[in-house]
C-alpha cells in the first residue's frame, strides 16, 4: 500500500477546550489548585479576545507544569480537546498504519506553536516511528495577504515533494482558519493530487473530499498579474475603469476600507498600504501559475 503524508492545518482548539476543562472542578482532583490557577490565567491571555496579551502568553510556552497539564488533558480525550485530533480518528484508530508523516502548519504566533507543540507531542507519542514536522507560517493570522502567501509556498513545496516520492497526500482542514484553509487547498491540487478531510458537524464524522485535477489559465493570471503591477504604481485610479474590470473585486474592498483614498470625481489615490497589498498579490497569483 501507498504511504501517506497529512498535512495538518493547526488551530488553537487544543487552548480554548483546555481553558473550559480548567473550569471543571474535577479536574481539581487530580491536579494541584495553585497550578491550576496559573494555567487557567495563561490560558485566558492566549484565548480570551478580550484579555489577549501575546508576551504572557508566550511565556505558558516556558511552564513546564502548564504544558504537562496541556498534554495530559488531550491525552485522556483527545477528540473534545483537539479538532485536529477529532477529524484524524480514522487515521489514530489504525495506530497510523501506512501514515509516513505528518507536516504541522502553525502561526507564528505563541497560542499557535504552542498548539502545534502538545499536537506533535500526542502524534509522536501515539504513532511511534512516524516523522511529525512543524511549520511555522511567520505572518499567518497576523497579516491576512503575506501570511497566507508564506502558508501556500510552504505547502505547494510540500506538496510537489511528497508527490515526487511517490506518496499520497491528504489535507487535514478542519483547524486553523477557515479562509486560507481552503485556499491551500485549491493550491496544493495544482502541484499534486490532494484529498481534504473534515469534520462534518452536522453529520459527527469526518468526512472526504476527492482529489480535483485543477491547472491554471496561465494567460489569465499573466493580464491578472500585469493590471495589478501597474496599478499598484499608480498614484491615483478611477474604480470605473474598464482596464481595470479584473480586479474590481479587490479595488472596491479596498476602497470600501479607506485604502484607496476618494478623491472625488471618481478617482482615488492609491496609499502605501493598498499599494503593498497588491504586490503581495502579484506574488500570490505569481507562486500559483509558477511551477516548483
Amino acid at each position: 500500500m501507498t504511504t501517506q503524508v497529512h498535512l495538518v492545518v493547526v488551530g488553537t482548539s487544543i487552548l480554548r477546550n483546555a481553558l473550559l476543562q480548567l473550569g471543571n472542578r474535577n479536574i481539581l482532583e487530580e491536579y494541584s489548585r495553585e497550578v491550576v490557577d496559573k494555567c487557567r490565567d495563561y490560558l485566558r491571555y492566549c484565548t480570551d479576545p478580550s484579555r489577549y496579551d501575546r508576551d504572557k502568553c508566550r511565556e505558558l510556552s516556558r511552564e513546564k507544569d502548564c504544558l504537562d497539564l496541556l498534554f495530559s488533558l488531550v491525552d485522556n480525550n483527545p477528540n473534545t480537546m483537539s479538532a485536529e485530533l477529532n477529524t484524524m480518528d480514522w487515521v489514530l484508530s489504525s495506530n497510523c498504519s501506512s501514515v509516513d508523516k505528518f507536516i504541522l502548519y502553525t502561526s507564528g504566533t505563541p497560542e499557535g506553536q504552542i498548539s502545534a507543540d502538545i499536537l506533535r507531542r500526542y502524534l509522536v507519542e501515539k504513532c511511534s516511528s512516524i516523522e511529525v514536522d512543524t511549520r511555522i507560517v511567520e505572518h499567518l493570522g497576523r497579516e491576512f495577504w503575506r501570511g497566507l502567501l508564506e502558508l501556500v509556498k510552504l505547502v505547494r513545496e510540500d506538496t510537489t515533494e511528497i508527490n515526487r516520492l511517490g506518496k499520497l497526500v491528504y489535507l487535514n482542514a478542519t483547524g486553523g482558519f477557515k479562509p486560507e484553509s481552503g485556499f491551500i487547498l485549491i493550491a496544493a491540487m495544482l502541484s499534486a493530487p490532494v484529498a481534504a478531510y473534515y469534520r462534518h458537524e452536522a453529520m459527527k464524522q469526518t468526512v472526504m473530499l476527492p482529489p480535483i485535477p485543477i491547472t491554471i489559465d496561465k494567460g489569465r493570471f499573466r493580464v491578472l498579474e500585469s493590471i495589478l503591477e501597474v496599478s499598484a504604481r499608480k498614484d491615483k485610479i478611477r474604480l470605473d475603469d474598464p482596464q481595470l474590470a479584473e480586479i474590481q473585486w479587490i479595488l472596491s474592498y479596498l476602497s470600501s476600507i479607506e485604502l484607496l483614498e476618494h478623491l472625488g470625481s471618481g478617482y482615488y489615490r492609491v496609499t502605501e498600504k493598498a499599494r503593498e497589498l497588491l504586490k503581495q498579490l502579484v506574488e500570490l497569483y505569481r507562486e500559483l501559475y509558477t511551477e516548483v
